[in-house]
């Protein structure tokens, strides 16, 4: 189950990713196209390219779970016996899944808190909790990578992370 889930999570940050890539991109071109053709300038394309920049950057989070690539201390692993590794490996997937859970409940809280507040943002006038709704879904992300790295490492099985490479081989 949480090999599918982790799949549905593939695809819905991989679609997310290219979407706000591109909301991004066409509104700071059209800023840009705005300020410098028609001397006019769009009020709001500076905060939604900056909420889509954050936005991309919490879900990459997760994205880095899923392919290996948040920095880790890889000498250890060279030193340490296979044994070892396949205990650090654990204890690194455990770690993970208490940052999981801690950014799951404080993030909650603070979309909790800052909807509850009904803060708007100064520009699009949005409120500003659905910009901080993306920590605790990032966040679910996550504990959901680091569940399935975990249940893959005590299965005695290694866990392959996705490769990020575009070749055909």
């Amino acid at each position: 189950m949480i090999e599918a889930i982790n799949k549905i999570i593939d695809r819905v940050e991989g679609f997310a990713m290219i979407i706000l890539m591109l909301i991004a991109t066409v509104i700071a071109i059209v800023q840009v196209i705005a300020r410098y053709v028609f001397n006019n300038s769009l009020y709001w394309s500076e905060e939604t390219v900056l909420y889509s920049l954050i936005i991309m950057s919490f879900l990459a989070g997760s994205m880095g779970v899923r392919y290996a690539a948040h920095i880790c201390v890889e000498v250890l692993h060279v030193f340490a016996g296979p044994r070892l590794a396949k205990i650090l490996k654990v204890i690194a997937a455990l770690l993970g899944l208490l940052f999981a859970v801690s950014l799951l409940y404080y993030g909650g809280r603070l979309f909790l808190n800052t909807l509850n507040m009904g803060q708007l943002s100064p520009a699009m006038r949005i409120p500003v909790a659905y910009i901080y709704l993306v920590i605790p879904v990032s966040a679910f992300f996550m504990l959901m990578r680091y569940l399935w790295i975990f249940k893959t490492l005590v299965q005695n099985r290694d866990y392959e992370p996705l490769r990020m490479d575009i070749s055909s081989t």
